[in-house]
């Protein structure tokens, strides 16, 4: 590893010239689950990091088991319902 990148407890730091240089390298490290933080002249300038692997889109069977069977409290509703009349919308606008 050059004498570019700078390794402490928390994360990774790495010239600008490095990243240009070893691009492969520290995309290697940021898929190996390192926070790399750039660097121009000394200073932070950006981050990488792992992109989130968690799921966006659920068939609907698990929507409905994992989901729907975790709804808040019926009577949640009806206190929605009736606190939903009080709006601000006759304040007057600064």
């Amino acid at each position: 590893r050059s004498s570019h990148m700078r390794y402490d407890s928390h994360m990774i730091e790495v010239a600008s010239r490095e990243l240009r240089n070893q691009t492969r390298a520290v995309l290697d490290l940021v898929l190996g689950g390192e926070h790399v933080v750039i660097t121009v002249d000394g200073r932070p300038v950006a981050q990488l990091e792992p992109v989130s692997t968690r799921t966006q889109w659920m068939p609907r069977r698990v929507f409905l088991h994992d989901v729907l069977a975790l709804q808040a409290d019926p009577g949640l509703a009806a206190d929605l319902a009736e606190l939903a009349g009080e709006t601000t919308d006759d304040l007057p606008f600064r």
